[in-house]
C-alpha cells in the first residue's frame, strides 16, 4: 500500500513520502559511510565515480517512490469516483 493511496491530496502525499525518505536516507548514508567508506584512520575514502553512483541510485529510488505515490493517488481517486457513480437504467 502506497502513501498516495492513504493520503488523498497528491501534494501532501509527496511531501509525506519525501519527509520519510529524508529520515531513512540520512540513516542509510550514515551506515554506508561508517561501514564502507571510512578507512582505518577514520578518513573518507570515496572516489568520484562511487559518489556519483550512490547519488544516482538514490535519485532513482526517489523517482520510483514519487511515481508510486502519484499512482496511489490516481488509484484512490478512481476508486472513489466508482463508488460515487450513479447508475441509471
Amino acid at each position: 500500500m502506497t502513501i498516495g493511496f492513504l493520503v488523498k491530496q497528491r501534494g501532501t502525499a509527496i511531501v509525506t513520502y519525501r519527509a520519510l525518505d529524508a529520515i531513512i536516507f540520512t540513516m542509510q548514508t550514515f551506515n554506508v559511510l561508517h561501514d564502507s567508506w571510512l578507512d582505518d584512520e577514520g578518513r573518507i575514502t570515496l572516489s568520484n565515480s562511487e559518489s556519483l553512483a550512490y547519488c544516482g541510485v538514490n535519485l532513482v529510488i526517489i523517482a520510483v517512490g514519487v511515481g508510486l505515490v502519484v499512482f496511489g493517488t490516481v488509484v484512490a481517486r478512481r476508486r472513489a469516483a466508482k463508488s460515487n457513480a450513479v447508475t441509471v437504467g
